[in-house]
């Protein structure tokens, strides 16, 4: 099985490439109960690419920069859980300025075919779809913050 996160300040979302949905107010909260094994869990990862240029962009990066600790102490606490618990369970990251390959929101749900009613629901499958067209958008943690 493989899960797709997609982990926001004070709100995360998972979905499953069997298109079972949940989220939580953190990423372990979100995955859905009692999935049996999962082979991959790939995470969007915080990117050092802004995208929040307009006016008041200070506030837009003090949010920005709360959301990237997060969501970078999370894929860290994850995949240390992962390495010390032994299940054969891998984590690949990719940030969305490198998953997406620069699709818009619209063109990529589209091209995903996603079905969930909640955006970020989709972004996850959207996650998984772009996953089995381009795998080697996707690393482990470590390389990817390797490259930073």
């Amino acid at each position: 099985m493989i899960l797709a996160i997609d982990c926001d300040l004070r709100t995360s979302y998972c979905v499953t490439d069997t298109g079972l949905a949940r989220r939580g107010a953190n990423p372990m909260a979100a995955v859905p109960d009692n999935l049996g094994l999962i082979d991959l869990i790939l995470f969007e990862i915080a990117s050092p690419v802004s995208f929040n240029r307009g006016e008041g962009s200070h506030a837009a990066m003090y949010q920005l920069a709360k959301w990237a600790i997060w969501n970078t102490a999370w894929a860290s606490r994850i995949d240390q859980s992962l390495r010390l618990g032994g299940r054969g369970t891998r984590m690949l990251v990719a940030p969305s300025d490198v998953w997406t390959r620069g699709f818009d929101l619209k063109t990529r749900h589209a091209m995903a075919k996603c079905k969930q009613p909640k955006k970020d629901l989709r972004e996850c499958e959207a996650m998984l779809w772009f996953y089995g067209a381009r795998p080697e958008c996707w690393l482990p943690l470590p390389d990817y913050l390797a490259t930073l």
